[in-house]
This record gives structure tokens, C-alpha cells and sequence, in this order.
């Protein structure tokens, strides 16, 4: 019976892809502002198709802001706004017909093998998309990277809701509402991931980033899933768009199995590798990096607080407030510093990642390198990385919740004993380097 229940979730799913794929081909033909008001509009059935956690107001509210976001971001943002976007989009101008596009690709693909570019390789995915509906309007790029946002926010959510198994508060109502945690955990992780801005924004562009981020979470689950075959064909082209994909695709993995040796072995490499090219600054630079993925665009710069900036920078500062407070948390709860080091490592490992980048753009166009450099668009490459901050902020909420809780109902602070021993406490502490 379960096996019918998939196969008929998946079946409707599919049709109903594939009608909005029509509607999106006829639609655009009329009017480009139409279109996006009336796809969007349709995707709230693809919305309740997919498992999300039970709390249907907030869930709305949050498909909603984000369905409005989306149109705000529609109407004001060029998606051709960079150079990397309008290479991506000359490919849809320059190709008529996808059989003229595929020998091209596979052909830059067999012979630049070990320089490619993400240009042909992320038009694999849109080039059928716009080749098969006939569309010619770079705004088309919208429609699909919001699909491929709302799938964002869905594996997050299932890799949460599977596999995340780091101490959790308990209920203030053990015996009516046991889950309680672990439920409010799930729907901020989810209704945060919606209404983010910079998420909103970059699924705006005619830009690769999207699909980075959801080939990550893809990667770190069929990881989770020990599905290797198809978890290596995936990586292969996540790495064709970024060279450094399966550094964050392995720390997603390595965060929710809570292989923390693991973790620590590929810090400490990422390290010595930024030590080795770039020098002992370039370990302050990482540092400094992995708290300006939390506050990008910078909140103190007044000039980020314009029209165009204001919601990212508004994020911004929320995030900053959550890294305080997962600080603070840190040191209050002891239950919580397994996850937040974890999560930490994760963060830093990237900071490097991107250290080395930055200094090979900076580097690349003879410009000086020193303290604080970081080379290239910090809003764009913290992007991968957003659903973890997500994470982190959800679980440091579910932990400000109890910390009210102790202060004025009462509650009882977990005990490490108790800790493995139900779903609400959110799994096991003592969970052993692995």
C-alpha cells in the first residue's frame, strides 16, 4: 500500500510538472508580468504535493511571502545582470533548436574536460527547458529557478526531518505534545528557507547558483542514503558548475551523520591548503569570512539599506542576531555545543574554500591581497551554505523557546541521561565520533 502511495504522489507530480511546463510555453507568449503572476499561482498544488511538517498556517503564510517576494524580485531585477548571466542567456539566443545545442555542449564537454566551463554545462539544464516551450525571454528563467527553490526548501526540510539528530529542548507539554521540538525546529528551518531574501534574489537571475545550492543538499542525501552511483553522477555535474561543490556536498553529509573526525580531518586540510597557497593570513581571512557569511550584505554600511538592498540586508542582520545568540547558547547549554561545533567546522571549512577562491580572482586581476580580502560577491557564494545558517538559526530559536520556558514556566532543563531517549529530544548526544 505504501508503494502505490509514492508511485501515485509521483505519477501526479509529474503530470501536473508537465502541464505547467505548457501553461508556462503559451502564457509567456501573451505577456512576461502575466506569466509569472499565473505560474506562480499554480504551484501551490506542487507545493501541497510535496511532505512538509504539520503546520499548515505558517507553511502558507511562508509559500505566500515567498510567492510575493518572487513577484517583487520579478518586477524590479534585471535577471541579465551580470556578465555571467547574459553568457548563460546568449547561449538561448545563439542555439535555435536544443539538437544545435547538444553537440556543442558534449563537444566542450569531451574536449575541455579538465578546464570546463559552467556556461555549457549549466545549459544541460535550462537549454530543454527554454528549447522545448519556445521561450526567448530571459524573465523564463524565473519560473524554473523557483521550482528549484521550493525543492531547496523541501530537501532541507527532509534532511532535517530524517537525519537530524542533534539534541533538541524538550516539549512543554511532554505528555500531550511530545514532537514539539523537533516539529517547531522543522517549520522554522522551512518557513525561514521561503521568505529568504537571498534566496528570493538569486532565483531572480539568470544565474547557476540555485541549482548549486539544491545539487548540494541532493549530494549530501544520497549520501545519507549510501546511493553512490547515483550520487557520483550527480557530483559530476555539480562540479562542472562549481569546482568546489563536493567540499560543501561532504560537510552537509558529514554535519547530519555528526561525523565529527571527519569533519575535522577535511578543517584542518582545508587549512593547510590555504597555508600552503595563500599564507598564514589567508587562516585570519577565513575567520573573518565565516562570520561575514552571516551578516552579507554588511548591516552597519548605511548604503545597504537602499530600496534594492534592504530585505537582504534586513536578513542580514537577523542572522547576526542568531549567531550571537547561537554563541550564547553554546555556552549555556552544554547539550547544544555538539551541534554548534559541528556546524562551525562546516562554516569555516567553507570560509576557506572560498578564501582560496577569492584569492585567485584577486590574484588573477593583479590586485593586492591582504587582510580582510575576500575577491568576489559574498552574497552570491554564501549561497550553498544558506541552508545550514537556516539550520542554525531554527535550532537556536527551538533552544531560546526553552530558555524562556526554564526562566518563566518552569520547565525542567534536559538531562544528557534522557537524551537518546525519545524522537523530542532530538536524538542522541553521546553519538560517538564516527
Amino acid at each position: 500500500m505504501r508503494v502505490e502511495r509514492i508511485d501515485l504522489r509521483t505519477v501526479t507530480v509529474l503530470a501536473y510538472a508537465l502541464m505547467l511546463a505548457l501553461t508556462a510555453r503559451w502564457v509567456f507568449a501573451l505577456d512576461e508580468t502575466i506569466a509569472i503572476v499565473v505560474y506562480s499561482g499554480l504551484l501551490l498544488p506542487v507545493f501541497a504535493l510535496l511532505r512538509w511538517p504539520n503546520a499548515p498556517v505558517l507553511l502558507m503564510t511562508g509559500f505566500t511571502a515567498m510567492l510575493v517576494g518572487k513577484l517583487i524580485y520579478g518586477a524590479t531585477v534585471d535577471p541579465l545582470a551580470g556578465p555571467d548571466e547574459i553568457h548563460y542567456f546568449e547561449q538561448v539566443t545563439t542555439f535555435q533548436t536544443l539538437s544545435d545545442y547538444m553537440p556543442y555542449a558534449m563537444e566542450h564537454i569531451r574536449t575541455q574536460w579538465m578546464n570546463i566551463s559552467a556556461v555549457p554545462i549549466f545549459g544541460l539544464l535550462y537549454m530543454p527547458f527554454f528549447k522545448w516551450l519556445q521561450l526567448e525571454d530571459p524573465m523564463a528563467i524565473i519560473l524554473l529557478n523557483t521550482v528549484l527553490l521550493l525543492l531547496i526548501v523541501n530537501a532541507a526540510y527532509r534532511m532535517n526531518d530524517k537525519w537530524f539528530k542533534y539534541v533538541l529542548p524538550p516539549s512543554t507539554k511532554p505528555e500531550l505534545d511530545p514532537e514539539q521540538s523537533q516539529r517547531t525546529f522543522a517549520v522554522i528551518t522551512v518557513f525561514g528557507l521561503m521568505v529568504s531574501p537571498s534566496l528570493m534574489y538569486m532565483s531572480s537571475l539568470f544565474a547557476k547558483d540555485i541549482t548549486c545550492v539544491l545539487l548540494g543538499l541532493y549530494g549530501a542525501i544520497l549520501m545519507l542514503r549510501k546511493q553512490w552511483i547515483v550520487f557520483v553522477l550527480v557530483m559530476l555535474y555539480a562540479t562542472g558548475l562549481r569546482d568546489y561543490a563536493i567540499i560543501y556536498t561532504i560537510s552537509f553529509y558529514l554535519l547530519y551523520a555528526q561525523r565529527l573526525r571527519g569533519a575535522l580531518i577535511i578543517m584542518i586540510g582545508a587549512v593547510g591548503l590555504i597555508v600552503l597557497q595563500v599564507g598564514p593570513l589567508a587562516v585570519i581571512n577565513a575567520g573573518m569570512l565565516s562570520v561575514f557569511l552571516f551578516i552579507s550584505p554588511n548591516p552597519s554600511n548605511l548604503g545597504n539599506w537602499e530600496p534594492k538592498l534592504f530585505l537582504r540586508t534586513l536578513e542580514a542582520l537577523f542572522m547576526a542576531a542568531m549567531l550571537a545568540m547561537s554563541v550564547f547558547h553554546y555556552f549555556k547549554f552544554k547539550e547544544t555545543r555538539r551541534f554548534y561545533l559541528m556546524a562551525a567546522i562546516v562554516i569555516f571549512t567553507y570560509a576557506c574554500v572560498l578564501v582560496l577562491v577569492g584569492y585567485a580572482t584577486v590574484t588573477g586581476r593583479s590586485l593586492d591581497y591582504g587582510l580582510g580580502t575576500i575577491g568576489d560577491n559574498m552574497v552570491r557564494k554564501k549561497l550553498p551554505v544558506v541552508p545550514v545558517i537556516y539550520t542554525i538559526s531554527a535550532y537556536t530559536l527551538v533552544w531560546c523557546r526553552h530558555s524562556f520556558s526554564m526562566k518563566h514556566l518552569k520547565i525542567p532543563t534536559i538531562q544528557r541521561k534522557n537524551a537518546s531517549s525519545s524522537n523530542a529530544t532530538g536524538g542522541d548526544y553521546d553519538a560517538g565520533t564516527r
